[in-house]
């Protein structure tokens, strides 16, 4: 993941591909030669895999209805804003 940090040219939408092409081929676990190693790898990257496409439907969710239905954001009533 730090392949993000280590770029000092401009960020472009090729590095930061290539950087999450490089999470996936290279192994995140310290000792992958092991079973546990394997297992913790694969693991590892289904966690942030998940992750990843939650946020992103989530984000593209709020799109698509600040699009079609931007009646539904007049007023904060969703999320932690109920229970303030």
């Amino acid at each position: 993941m730090n392949y993000f940090l280590q770029s000092k040219k401009k960020n472009s939408f090729k590095q930061l591909l290539q950087g999450i092409f490089n999470f996936y081929r290279e192994p995140q676990a310290e000792n992958i030669d092991t079973v546990v190693g394997k297992a913790v790898d694969v693991i590892l990257k289904a966690v942030v895999t998940v992750l990843f496409v939650l946020a992103t439907t989530g984000i593209l969710k709020i799109v698509f209805e600040l699009i079609t239905n931007p009646s539904q954001f007049s007023n904060a009533s969703f999320g932690v804003f109920d229970y303030l």
